[in-house]
């Protein structure tokens, strides 16, 4: 790795990506002499349930917290959509985007799993209390699994907590306010003493990109292009591989 002069970028990431981000950016900065400063989001997840936060989306939008703040030169998302949508409100710039690694997609009940769910079919079983989230990198998970079983009309009833966010999804796992989510395989490394990760059948799993991208307003774009690229190399996926994220073909 190259050698960099001493200065500081700024990034602003999801909670849940959060914790590989540390491990990477500790790493770079004894490589490189640049500072990583990292800020993790708050505002638009305040709330955990999502119809009490405005009844529409729940809460803030993660986008705005960035563009509000406008002090960072890159952002990390739980998935590339929200980068997308980035681009088109220009917070974030065309084609300066890396894909980190992926998470992928499983079944989260309490750690003693009281209604021994083992698989997707059982979620449509009576009287099982399913979250979903509305926003950030699960926002649509549900679908995107059930529906290609065919099982939406059946799962979709007990469907009872509509989060805003994975981090408010883990806590209603945790505590037992519902029997089952969806969320990442990665997320064993966050609450694994109170919850358990059903893992899924390969054909049944879904995948999304763990992405940063630099943002419109970024100080130095010589010095965010360089950990961009380090976030997206061999050396910072290991850090990612870590806390349970893959790479595909790797």
């Amino acid at each position: 790795m190259s050698q960099q002069s001493n200065g500081v970028v700024g990034i602003f990431s999801a909670k849940a990506c959060a914790a590989p981000l540390e491990k990477a950016a500790k790493f770079y900065e004894e490589q490189t002499g640049t500072k990583i400063e990292i800020s993790v989001c708050t505002r638009h997840c305040a709330k955990p349930v999502a119809e009490e936060a405005t009844g529409e989306t729940g809460g803030d939008d993660f986008l705005l917290e960035i563009s509000d703040a406008g002090i960072h030169d890159l952002a990390i998302a739980g998935t590339e959509y929200l980068l997308d949508d980035g681009e088109v409100r220009g917070i974030v710039q065309r084609g300066q985007r890396r894909t980190i690694a992926y998470r992928t997609s499983a079944i989260l009940v309490p750690a003693d799993n009281p209604k021994n769910i083992q698989s997707i079919e059982d979620l449509a079983k009576p009287g099982v209390r399913i979250a979903i989230s509305l926003i950030d990198c699960l926002k649509g998970i549900w679908e995107d699994i059930t529906g290609r079983l065919g099982l939406l009309d059946k799962i979709r009833p007990n469907i009872t907590y509509f989060a805003n966010g994975c981090v408010a999804i883990l806590e209603a796992v945790a505590t037992h306010e519902i029997d089952a989510a969806f969320g990442w395989t990665a997320f064993e490394h966050l609450e694994a003493e109170r919850i358990r990760v059903i893992e899924m059948p390969h054909e049944q799993q879904v995948l999304r990109g763990t992405a940063v991208g630099m943002l419109s307003f970024a100080r130095d774009k010589e010095k965010a292009k360089h950990f961009m690229d380090f976030l997206a190399s061999p050396a910072s996926r290991e850090f990612y591989k870590e806390f349970g994220w893959c790479v595909p073909g790797e």
